[in-house]
């Protein structure tokens, strides 16, 4: 079992549950093994993608060896985009059990009394230097079938302008019932945009940095303690969820 001290930083492999800091004499906590049923505050996907990059190295931070950490930065980012439209808070879920989505992205509407937990299926792909065409990328994902309530967001990385409207879009079969670009305006920047480019057109812009400063006094977990729309949610506090062979 893996542990960390709080007080001291300390990370400790151990098979007694009892026991305390050999650095400080604190008890640890016990790691979270696993991304399963945790619902994640948008600056925590972020922070740990961040600590992935700081981690591995940027290069191997954008390989399958963080590819959840790196899907759920994604996904924060595109609710924290949300956050700035709607006023409501969203946490992101990375999937574990299905192969689709990549990440669910919830809210919680408590207007009619209790709580009801609305979600947003994101399917998530990156638009990088190894393909010219961002179609390509949309085109790719449209021959798939998906449910009709799934999001798909594009992450742009290539570098390259995405020229309006997509020629070649109309002609498509599109299985989602809503379609994203998602991208930083220039490398030197922490202004992102966000374009909703199906089944209708709609620009949002918005600075990061901000939109995590405005966020961050949201629950950093939640677990959900129920089950159906109407149900109950638990903050976990502070956990140890470790990063890969941490």
């Amino acid at each position: 079992m893996r542990f960390v001290c709080l007080q001291c930083a300390a990370k400790i492999v151990s098979d007694d549950k009892d026991l305390l800091c050999p650095g400080c004499g604190n008890p640890p906590i016990k790691a979270t093994e696993s991304y399963a049923g945790i619902m994640m505050s948008p600056n925590i996907a972020i922070q740990r993608f961040t600590s992935a990059v700081q981690k591995y190295g940027y290069e191997q931070a954008l390989t399958r060896r963080a590819r959840q950490e790196r899907e759920a930065w994604i996904a924060a980012v595109w609710a924290l985009c949300m956050r700035q439209e709607t006023g409501r808070e969203y946490w992101v879920e990375v999937e574990t059990q299905e192969l689709t989505p990549d990440c669910k992205v919830h809210y919680i509407d408590q207007s009619r009394g209790g709580n009801q937990c609305f979600t947003h299926n994101l399917e998530i792909v990156e638009w990088d230097h190894h393909r010219d065409d961002v179609m390509e990328v949309v085109r790719q994902k449209c021959a798939r079938a998906y449910p009709a309530f799934f999001t798909l967001v594009v992450l742009a990385r290539n570098g390259t302008k995405i020229d309006l409207p997509l020629k070649g879009l109309e002609s498509l079969k599109v299985p989602f019932c809503e379609m994203w670009f998602l991208g930083r305006e220039s490398p030197d920047t922490t202004t992102y945009r966000a374009f909703l480019f199906h089944p209708r057109e709609k620009l949002m812009e918005f600075d990061l940095f901000d939109a995590m400063r405005k966020n961050s006094s949201q629950i950093n977990f939640l677990t959900r303690t129920g089950r159906g729309r109407e149900t109950e949610f638990t903050n976990l506090g502070q956990i140890y969820l470790p990063l890969g062979d941490e």
